[in-house]
């Protein structure tokens, strides 16, 4: 984000969300260093073309996921 990159604020943002039963993602949840960041980071994840729900005994579950995002500046 802009205001990150004039501040000079880098860090991990943790990044929680469901693939819901229909393959989009919902409940996305953030944790990091700066609200800028986690706002970025939910942006990106909500972005994210439809998925491929998962399966369980032929019919589709909710997955959910936790991923950390690195924003580094270069």
């Amino acid at each position: 984000p802009k205001t990150a990159e004039e501040l000079g604020i880098e860090g991990r943002v943790f990044v929680q969300f469901v693939i819901g039963r229909d393959g989009k993602i919902t409940k996305i949840r953030t944790r990091g260093p700066d609200p800028s960041l986690e706002k970025e980071a939910q942006r990106i994840i909500a972005a994210l073309p439809q998925m491929i729900p998962g399966r369980q005994r032929n019919r589709n579950v909710s997955v959910p996921y936790s991923i950390p995002i690195n924003f580094k500046l270069m």
